[in-house]
C-alpha cells in the first residue's frame, strides 16, 4: 500500500516538472516571436528590394529612426498615413544620415530628399505635392540605385 501510493507521489512530481518545463518553453518562444517580430514588409524601387518596418501610427511615427546607430543597407521605414497630405520631416534625435522619399496614394514618388545630415535639425523637409507615405533609407541609397522623382513603389 504504501509503495503505490510513493509511486503516485513520484509520478505527480514528474508530470508537474514536465508542465513546468513546457509553460518555462512556451513562455520563451512567446517572447522570441513577439520581440523579433517588427511590422516589417518588402518594398522594392527600380527592382532593389528594402525590407520596412512599418510607421503606422502617431507614436511610431513620432519616434521613427530616432536614436538608432545604424541601418541595415537593405533596410528602411515607411511612414503610413491615412491620406495624402503635407507631412514634414526633421532629424530631431535621428544619429544617421537618411534619403526621404515622399510617395503619393499611386505609390509614385512625388520628392526626394538626399543625404539628409543630423546636424540639418531644426530644419524640417518636406514635399510640394500631396504624400501617404515617407520611405527613410540610409543616405545613399537613391544616387546609388538611381532613384528618381515619378519611380513606382512596390509594397
Amino acid at each position: 500500500m504504501l509503495r503505490g501510493h510513493i509511486k503516485k507521489i513520484e509520478l505527480v512530481r514528474k508530470l508537474l516538472f514536465v508542465a513546468g518545463i513546457t509553460a518555462v518553453l512556451i513562455g520563451l518562444l512567446y517572447i522570441i516571436a513577439t520581440t523579433s517580430q517588427k511590422d516589417t514588409i518588402p518594398l522594392s524601387i527600380r527592382g532593389q528590394e528594402l525590407q520596412v518596418e512599418i510607421a503606422n501610427s502617431s507614436q511610431k511615427r513620432s519616434s521613427g529612426l530616432c536614436c538608432r546607430d545604424s541601418l541595415a543597407e537593405d533596410h528602411g521605414m515607411l511612414f503610413v498615413y491615412d491620406k495624402p497630405g503635407d507631412y514634414r520631416f526633421w532629424m530631431k534625435d535621428t544619429k544617421i544620415p537618411l534619403d526621404m522619399f515622399w510617395i503619393n496614394s499611386d505609390k509614385q514618388i512625388v520628392h526626394i530628399e538626399k543625404d539628409v545630415q543630423p546636424s540639418s535639425y531644426p530644419e524640417s523637409f518636406g514635399s510640394e505635392e500631396p504624400a501617404q507615405y515617407v520611405l527613410e533609407t540610409n543616405a545613399g541609397f537613391a544616387k546609388k540605385y538611381q532613384i528618381q522623382n515619378r519611380d513606382i513603389v512596390a509594397f
